[in-house]
C-alpha cells in the first residue's frame, strides 16, 4: 500500500514538475525527450523521496504533502517568470499602439496574480494535508506497554509495579 501511495504521489508531482520546466524551458510543444525527462523522470524520483525508508502509509503522505507543498511555492516565481516573459516579448519589441502594450501589462499582472494565488492556495491545502496525515500517524502509534501481571488472587491483570489490585483489593507482594 505504501508504494501504491508514493506512486500516485509522485505522479501528480512529476506532472507539476513537467509543467513548471515547460513554463520555463520551452516555447511551443515541448519534445518527447523533455516529456519523458521532466515527466518521467520527476514522478520516478519524487516516488523515491516519498517511499524511502517510510515505515508507515501516513509517513508517505506526510511525505508526499510536503513536497507538493515545496512544488507549489516554487511555482510562484515559475508564474512570475512566464508573465514577464510574455510581457517582454509583446511589450519589449516596442511594436503596437499604447492601448496594446497597456493591455499586455494589464494580462501579464492577471497571469502572475492567478497563478501565484493558485500556488499559495494549493500550497496551504498540501500543508493541510500534511499536518492531518502527520497528527493520524502519531494517533496511530502504539503507546508504550506498561509491564503487567496477574493478580494472584482474582487472576486480573493488574500493573507490575502494583502493591495493591485495583480489582479486588487484595495486597500484592514483591516477587523479584
Amino acid at each position: 500500500m505504501k508504494t501504491f501511495v508514493g506512486i500516485v504521489l509522485g505522479f501528480f508531482s512529476g506532472f507539476l514538475i513537467y509543467m513548471a520546466a515547460a513554463m520555463l524551458f520551452t516555447k511551443g510543444e515541448p519534445s518527447g525527450a523533455f516529456v519523458f525527462a521532466t515527466f518521467f523522470g520527476g514522478w520516478g524520483l519524487s516516488t523515491w523521496v516519498i517511499v524511502r525508508g517510510a515505515r508507515t502509509v501516513s509517513k508517505v503522505f506526510s511525505r508526499g504533502f510536503l513536497l507538493g507543498a515545496a512544488e507549489w511555492l516554487a511555482m510562484i516565481p515559475v508564474g512570475l517568470v512566464l508573465s514577464g516573459r510574455a510581457l517582454t516579448e509583446t511589450v519589449g519589441q516596442g511594436g503596437g499602439t499604447d492601448a496594446e502594450r497597456a493591455g499586455a501589462t494589464i494580462g501579464a499582472g492577471l497571469i502572475s496574480f492567478v497563478t501565484g494565488g493558485v500556488a499559495v492556495v494549493m500550497a496551504l491545502v498540501c500543508l493541510i494535508g500534511f499536518a492531518v496525515s502527520y497528527f493520524i500517524g502519531r494517533e496511530m502509534k502504539p503507546e508504550a506497554a506498561t509491564p503487567t501481571r496477574t493478580c494472584p488472587e482474582c487472576a486480573e491483570l493488574i500493573q507490575a509495579a502494583a502493591r495493591k489490585c485495583k480489582h479486588c483489593g487484595a495486597e500484592i507482594t514483591q516477587t523479584r
